[in-house]
């Protein structure tokens, strides 16, 4: 476990550092800000915008940091040759392995705080109270984040970081449009579109569970119990692709 904490601990300092991340983050929260230039011209739908604006940049904003530091993880150290020393000490790949998603995880929390917070900020200076439709909103859309930095994690085990990226990131499209799929598959009647649906359908993480932002703005209940729910979905999820990314990487000649 101390191993693992380690290379937890040293993924989250070079990833808070990375300027790339820093000014995406202060990218973020500009867009965040911008609500109130939508909120002018919504009338009397204010809070309505501020809240679906702000929570859109939350989830786009964390997706998107969750796939540029994912992707990169393993194949930055072999890149710079570090991950040659670092296995020569007494650890063992998988343990790297989850020692880089730890800190990929802290560092997205640590994000994701800054952001909400700034929305939060946003909603007080409106004089708008936070629900506990936010809060619930924002623990599913940290849930999601989390499940997408593991199949980056995954997808770099075994890839370049540009086909990690566009795997990850075309999963994510997928996995937001599920019910689509399983609407389009009850329609279709071509045998083998139906056996590809099916595929997509019962393999792929469904993420349209974690986007709950059309229920804050509406004010509409989402319940702790879903949100249980979504956190065990997520972290059996996540759990499978990083064993699948330690036996991988275990395997991995990177000589």
């Amino acid at each position: 476990m101390r191993a693992i904490l380690s290379v937890a601990a040293t993924a989250f300092r070079e990833s808070i550092r990375n300027k790339t991340m820093l000014a995406i983050v202060l990218l973020a929260v500009g867009f965040i800000i911008s609500a109130l230039l939508l909120a002018e011209l919504a009338l009397d739908q204010r809070t309505r915008v501020i809240l679906d604006w702000g929570l859109f940049c939350v989830s786009a904003f964390g997706v998107l940091l969750s796939i540029l530091i994912g992707v990169s993880q393993v194949q930055k150290e072999l890149r710079r040759k570090n991950l040659y020393v670092i296995l020569t000490k007494p650890i063992y790949r998988w343990q790297y392995i989850f020692g880089k998603y730890l800190g990929l995880g802290a560092t997205l929390l640590v994000e994701l705080g800054v952001l909400s917070a700034a929305l939060i900020a946003l909603l007080a200076f409106e004089g708008i109270a936070p629900s506990q439709l936010l809060f619930q909103s924002l623990v599913l859309a940290l849930l999601e984040i989390l499940l997408v930095a593991a199949m980056a994690v995954f997808f770099s085990s075994f890839s370049s970081p540009y086909l990690s990226g566009v795997f990850t990131f075309s999963i994510f499209v997928v996995g937001r449009s599920l019910p689509v799929l399983e609407k389009l598959m009850d329609k279709t009647q071509n045998a083998a579109a139906y056996a590809l649906l099916k595929v997509l359908v019962w393999g792929l993480p469904d993420l349209s569970e974690f986007n709950k932002a059309t229920r804050v703005v509406h004010k509409l209940p989402i319940g702790w119990d879903h949100v249980g729910i979504s956190a065990a979905y997520a972290f059996g999820y996540s759990a499978v692709l990083l064993l699948l990314s330690a036996l991988i990487f275990s395997r991995r000649d990177i000589t």
